[in-house]
């Protein structure tokens, strides 16, 4: 009986320490280079199922509709609240008199074959002032060399987001119902 106890104790232990530890990625720790004009952040949220800490990807090299998640890999935080944590970090002084509100409507490492990928952002913006939306657009960030995994892909993800805050800082600066 005590052998038949530790044989099948062996053979848990075993089997776990094949499995890979989970590993967290965030955008980094280095803000944005590019500064945003005086705007107010209002509002960033993400649609489904890019409102979990799930990383995803996409075979479009197989089947592009198809998306999955990697098995031991995630985010920090949604990919909403990274977003949101870099234009915080990118924000211009002042009072502002218009607020951005941003709807991600998609944050994934598309594989066009099995080594090779990009990094792709797809955000919806309106720039509301107090009394009515002043603009909206919408902006798509495709980063390449994502690489073959997901450590990569956060890089790349990293590199697209910083992308993204550069466009919509020259787009904000733009409007002039805001300035």
């Amino acid at each position: 009986m005590r052998a038949a106890t530790i044989a099948l104790l062996a053979a848990i232990a075993g089997g776990c320490a094949g499995t890979p530890p989970a590993r967290t990625f965030d955008l980094g720790v280095d803000a944005p280079a590019q500064r945003l004009p005086v705007v107010r952040v209002a509002a960033v949220r993400s649609v489904a199922p890019f409102d979990g800490v799930e990383m995803h990807y996409r075979l479009a090299w197989r089947n592009a509709s198809e998306l999955a998640a990697f098995a031991h890999s995630r985010w920090a935080a949604p990919p909403a609240e990274l977003m949101r944590k870099q234009l915080l970090r990118t924000m211009g002084e002042g009072i502002a008199k218009c607020g951005l509100e941003i709807e991600l409507q998609e944050f994934t490492q598309v594989f066009s074959s099995k080594e090779a990928s990009e990094a792709r952002i797809e955000l919806r913006v309106s720039l509301m002032n107090s009394a009515a939306r002043v603009a909206s657009r919408g902006f798509t960030i495709v980063e390449p060399g994502a690489g073959s995994e997901a450590a990569s892909g956060a890089a790349a993800m990293a590199r697209a987001t910083e992308r993204a805050v550069s466009e919509l800082g020259a787009w904000v600066a733009g409007q002039s119902g805001c300035a």
